[in-house]
Formats: structure tokens, sequence, C-alpha cells
């Protein structure tokens, strides 16, 4: 996928209170504009904006914005498998049917997505709406393992899950310790991409919400 593709599906989309819910997430922490003041950076700016932040990660690190994506999703899958239950072995000699915990049932659906041959935004979007709120549910039971959440997109608010992201830690080969997992010290790096790609898919799915709201009313 063309990272200009990326951004034509998902931020173009934005409502206006959507699109400016974003923009105080991505400006300045991400983005940063010398001369045009906040309230005259429109949808168009920031689209540009946002692709021309691809195109350079992309000239400087040598790495396609597909490897990014790849990179993305498997940095989510990262800090939501190991906190996902798993599904009880069967017992001997017991008919009883084995219950799998709903949490597996749709992290194994977001897994079979990941696999998908062409990651269209639709899938990135499908990928992401169940990791995040996976992901939001951990963050609610204290980072500890879960069987069940709500696969509601209310849910989700973008603030609480990257400022969770930004105190994961991993373990530190060798040494004993932790570090922490993602460095956005950087901003053209993979880390940081994550972080972008993280937000703007998070800010999809609510658009995505609002809009479907909006119809039925």
């Amino acid at each position: 996928m063309e990272y200009s593709e990326f951004v034509k599906s998902t931020l173009n989309t934005l409502q206006p209170d959507v699109f400016e819910q974003i923009k105080t997430v991505l400006i300045p922490e991400y983005l940063s504009f010398s001369i045009i003041p906040e309230d005259g950076i429109t949808l168009a700016i920031l689209s540009e904006k946002i692709c021309d932040y691809f195109e350079k990660l992309e000239l400087k690190t040598g790495k396609s914005f597909d490897k990014y994506v790849e990179s993305y999703l498997k940095d989510l899958d990262s800090i939501v498998e190991r906190r996902i239950a798993k599904t009880p072995q069967p017992k001997k000699n017991d008919p009883t049917p084995v219950v799998i915990p709903r949490a597996r049932k749709y992290y194994e659906k977001a897994v079979s997505l990941k696999k998908a041959r062409t990651l269209a935004t639709g899938v990135l979007v499908d990928y992401t709406r169940i990791m995040l709120c996976l992901y939001t549910a951990i963050i609610k039971s204290g980072f500890k393992e879960i069987g069940n959440f709500d696969f509601s997109s209310d849910c989700i608010n973008p603030l609480d899950i990257t400022t969770a992201m930004k105190n994961e830690q991993e373990p530190v080969a060798i040494k004993i310790g932790k570090k922490q997992k993602f460095d956005i010290k950087d901003l053209y790096c993979s880390d940081t991409c994550t972080f972008m790609l993280t937000i703007v898919l998070a800010y999809k799915i609510l658009n995505d919400r609002v809009q479907e709201e909006s119809e039925h009313e």
C-alpha cells in the first residue's frame, strides 16, 4: 500500500469534530508547523503533512511504508498477546466442551487478519479495532490477563492508549531489569511510526462510529 492511499482512506474521511481531536493529539508532539497557526491547519494541510512525514521516513531509513505497517501490526500484537487468556486444556475423560475465552476468540481473529495477503485500509481498521479494544480492557484490568472485553469502539480512547504504550516495558537481554519498549525520541523511526499509525487508525475507527450514528439519526 502507498502511504498516500492510506492517508486518503483514513485522515481524509474524518468528520470536522474528529479532525479537531486528532489535531490536538498529533500537534505538536508528533508534527510541528513553523508558520501556520494551529487554528489555520485544515484537514488538507494535515493530510499533506502526514504524507510528508511518511515520505521522509522512507527516504531516511530506506524502508517502505508496507514494512512500517508490518512493524505496526507486530508492535500491537506484542503488547496484547501475552495478556490474553489461553484456551483451557480439555480434561481427561471429561465430555464437557472447552469454553474459549471471548478475548482469545477475537485475538485469534485479529491474527488471521494480520496474515491477509493484501493489507488494505479496511483490514488495518478491523485489526486495529480488535487490538485496541483488547488493549483498553488490559489497561482497565491493571495490565493483567483478560478473558473478556468490550468490543464497542466507544471504549477506545487514543490518549489513554498511547500513554499506556509509552509506559510499556520489555526485558533487557542478559542484564537484569527492563527497558522502555517504545523509543519515540526520534521522530523518524519505526516506534514513532507505530504511534502515528495507532493514532490515525484509532481516530478513523471513532470517526466511523460518529458517521454511523449520524446516519441513523
